[in-house]
């Protein structure tokens, strides 16, 4: 193989290498995804049911943008969170109110927080992007919200 001469070159070999392979059958693509389907079988999923951010738009044009705090509400069957969103900091209480831990999902990785017997929790440095709150409480099974884009 001949050594390339400048950038261009080289990526127009790399492509030509990679062109070169199979592609991946379709079933394994099938199987991939159904695998992916079962990676959370033993939470529950807690719909969003409310978005301020959504659901007030009447509002929107009696207040700015940054004077408010947006709020979310998620609901599963055994469990409720409610949270407030202002800036990279995130505040929820879970419901029924009931100590637990909390793991936040977000584009900067994994943070855990407690929450308390009262089932309240707080979050900081969250990045803007696509975030969801998995919640572990000792009365329930585990509880994962819808993802949303801060």
């Amino acid at each position: 193989m001949n050594q390339p001469t400048d950038d261009e070159q080289l990526l127009a070999e790399l492509r030509a290498a990679l062109s070169d392979q199979d592609p991946v059958p379709g079933t394994v693509t099938a199987a991939a995804r159904a695998a992916y389907a079962w990676r959370s079988i033993d939470a529950e999923l807690a719909a969003l049911c409310y978005d301020s951010l959504l659901d007030d738009k009447d509002l929107a044009g009696v207040r700015s943008a940054g004077d408010a705090a947006r709020m979310l509400s998620f609901e599963a069957d055994a469990l409720s969170v409610e949270i407030s969103i202002e800036g990279a900091r995130i505040i929820g209480q879970l419901d029924p109110p009931q100590a637990g831990e909390i793991e936040v999902r977000h584009r900067g990785g994994l943070i855990l927080v407690p929450a308390d017997e009262l089932g309240r929790f707080a979050c900081d440095s969250i990045q803007h992007g696509p975030v969801s709150l998995r919640c572990l409480t000792s009365s329930a099974t585990p509880v994962v919200t819808d993802w949303i884009v801060l």
